[in-house]
């Protein structure tokens, strides 16, 4: 079973490598970051406060921080977050956001690209987990690949980008169960991108809302 450790190590090595802006993107043609904000931002107005969980180089908040309240960007390595703007509305926590505990509430708890590196068992818990750090009317937002007939696992060495890498690109059905079994409800998906964006025949991004 992939567990999020390997995938933690992988971006331990990107960290170490001088990385800039968009290396956290693995490719830098996946960046669709002005998409992904402008998605978000159909959620927010100028009193919204954000969790973004694993906020890698701010790609996504450097284009929002300042059309929201607040944004607390959790990113467990120093290396991107640096590339964070500088702001007010802006608190880095450099912190895996497996450990990141925090008792405040978000209008908004976001992950961009992330949920593929943690297996079915890691994932429930950090949905369960950070549920508790939803306002009543708070919404978790995910976009992510996902499989589009069934889990697509990748374990093992790439030839485009001449290392290993591990995803779990859970069916989109699926990871809709996962969040509703520990108890989001209204869950909605979104086809947030043109069909050019979308490399692979056996997955697809998708975005998902659930609500507490």
């Amino acid at each position: 079973m992939l567990k999020n450790e390997y995938s933690l190590s992988f971006f331990a090595n990107l960290a170490k490598n001088n990385p800039d802006e968009k290396s956290v993107k693995i490719t830098s043609i996946s960046d669709f970051s002005d998409k992904d904000a402008d998605f978000l931002l159909s959620f927010s107005n100028a009193e919204t406060e954000i969790l973004d969980l694993a906020s890698g180089s701010g790609l996504i908040i450097n284009k929002i921080f300042e059309k929201v309240k607040h944004i607390t960007a959790i990113e467990a390595f120093e290396q991107f977050s640096r590339f964070i703007k500088k702001n007010k509305s802006i608190t880095i926590v450099n912190q895996d956001i497996m450990l990141f505990d925090s008792k405040f509430k978000f209008d908004l708890v976001t992950m961009f690209g992330v949920v593929q590196y943690f297996n079915e068992s890691e994932i429930i818990r950090i949905y369960n987990k950070y549920q508790e750090n939803l306002k009543e009317k708070g919404k978790l937002i995910i976009k992510n690949q996902f499989g589009v007939k069934e889990d697509v696992i990748v374990n093992g060495y790439s030839d485009e980008l001449k290392t290993n890498y591990y995803s779990e690109y859970r069916h989109i059905d699926k990871e809709v169960r996962l969040l509703e079994s520990v108890g989001f409800k209204h869950t909605e998906i979104f086809d947030i991108y043109p069909p050019e964006c979308n490399r692979w025949e056996n997955t697809h991004f998708y975005a998902i809302v659930a609500g507490k």
